[in-house]
């Protein structure tokens, strides 16, 4: 086997280099951000808003992150060859896992300090204490279950994303070689497992749990469906930022692989839209008041424009984009649904938190922009530190090798034991003879 990856995918990746640009718009936000963050965090008037806001720009990160991770633990899954070419990218984002772990600190700190900012109402002592209803949750909604349960969450998604990303680096420095990836294929099985149950009950916790009186089956999962649509947006932004500066090589990363990442783009935004309707309309057939009273509250007064704004953001306009084969593999368009497609990932999150804190109307000041801000610097930095550490492209994976008819458009054949490609190309051979005759 091979020990070092192939010469002819290295000569045309540029060496791992800095990105200034990034790096200094992330130290501006992380700045701008932080200021506003401290004027709303020492103002006893602006307070309240700003941990909610900083609840909103956290569970943004945190989506981006894990759903990325999920891309990642999905690809090896299934035994994807096409996605090797932007694997890496999604390696990238799911190690920013540890990062979120840092940024929850903070929130539970003003779980800690909830008299001082209102965020769980669970946490109430007064509220518990005279609600039956939230009294017989108290086994499960109580401070130091909702920490472990918090570190657990975050142990295990570190640990997947370190084993993942780290086999793959591994790769690229001639190590491992095949054996890397037939564990990691090993691996993804139980981690999908963990994936959908920490997933689901972190969604609950740092999410319904806002309001503890309501309940719904499919919330869990309603926010991994954005979740994925997420991380599969700014995988795509990333994919075509990079090709466009050359870090991806040339001819590696080609239509083809813009084409399947708009396909699941498309198809995650219509299985959104599913989840969407179908919670919806449930709770409208059942007219329960235990369960439509979150719906009403979200259709009442100025939260009915921010309703409908979010069924167009997050599903009419970028069905109808990404409707025809030309549209998924045009590089810009996938670009502007994209940035769409987040847009509407931050206004889901406001709809999911923010009318816990404004009852009848959305509202945005500069207490709302303080948190977003500075982590969308903090996510440049680290994107900028990656960039300047690593390659975009994972060059030691010997997947293209398996099987040549799956090959990616122009992807470059890396080396691999004879007996494995003398395998691989004879049941190429076999499969081209069937679609032949």
């Amino acid at each position: 086997m091979s020990a070092e990856p192939s010469h002819a995918i290295t000569d045309l990746i540029p060496a791992p280099r800095p990105c200034a640009g990034l790096r200094n718009a992330a130290v501006i936000l992380v700045i701008v951000g932080g200021l506003l963050s401290v004027a709303a965090l020492i103002s006893d008037v602006h307070r309240a808003r700003f941990g909610f806001a900083y609840l909103w720009a956290f569970s943004f990160v945190w989506a981006v992150a894990l759903g990325a991770l999920f891309f990642v633990g999905l690809q090896h899954l299934v035994h994807a060859v096409w996605s090797v070419a932007v694997r890496r990218i999604a390696e990238m984002f799911a190690g920013l896992i540890w990062l979120v772990a840092i940024l929850f600190v903070p929130l539970l700190l003003y779980c800690i300090y909830n008299d001082r900012f209102g965020l769980y109402p669970w946490l109430d002592a007064n509220k518990v204490a005279h609600d039956s209803l939230l009294s017989g949750k108290k086994a499960y909604l109580n401070l130091p279950f909702f920490t472990v349960r918090a570190v657990v969450f975050f142990a295990l998604w570190i640990a997947f994303a370190a084993y993942f990303t780290g086999g793959s680096l591994k790769q690229d420095a001639g190590r491992g070689g095949v054996e890397v990836s037939l564990r990691m294929r090993r691996t993804a099985a139980p981690f999908m497992m963990l994936f959908a149950v920490t997933a689901t009950f972190a969604s609950i916790d740092w999410l319904m749990s806002l309001e503890p009186l309501w309940f719904s089956t499919i919330f869990g999962v309603y926010v991994f469906s954005g979740m994925v649509v997420t991380s599969l947006s700014i995988i795509s932004i990333a994919t075509v930022w990079l090709r466009s500066s050359g870090r991806l090589g040339r001819g590696i990363v080609g239509d083809g692989h813009l084409y399947n990442l708009g396909v699941l783009l498309f198809g995650f935004v219509c299985f959104w839209a599913y989840i969407a309707f179908s919670q919806y309309m449930l709770i409208w057939y059942g007219n329960i008041p235990e369960e439509s009273f979150y719906l009403i509250r979200r259709l009442d007064g100025g939260w009915l424009v921010l309703s409908i704004a979010l069924a167009l953001v997050r599903f009419v306009i970028p069905f109808l984009a990404l409707l025809s084969r030309p549209a998924k593999i045009n590089a810009t368009r996938l670009v502007w649904v994209s940035v769409l497609l987040l847009l509407g990932q931050f206004l889901d999150l406001y709809w999911l938190i923010m009318p816990q804190i404004h009852h009848d109307q959305p509202v945005v000041g500069w207490p709302e922009f303080g948190p977003p801000l500075l982590m969308l610097g903090a996510l440049a930095l680290y994107i900028s530190h990656f960039l300047k550490r690593y390659l975009p492209l994972a060059v030691g994976d010997p997947l293209p090798e398996m099987p040549v008819f799956l090959l990616p458009h122009r992807f470059v054949r890396l080396s691999l034991e004879p007996s494995y490609t003398e395998a691989f190309e004879s049941l190429a051979r076999r499969f081209r003879h069937v679609l032949e005759n």
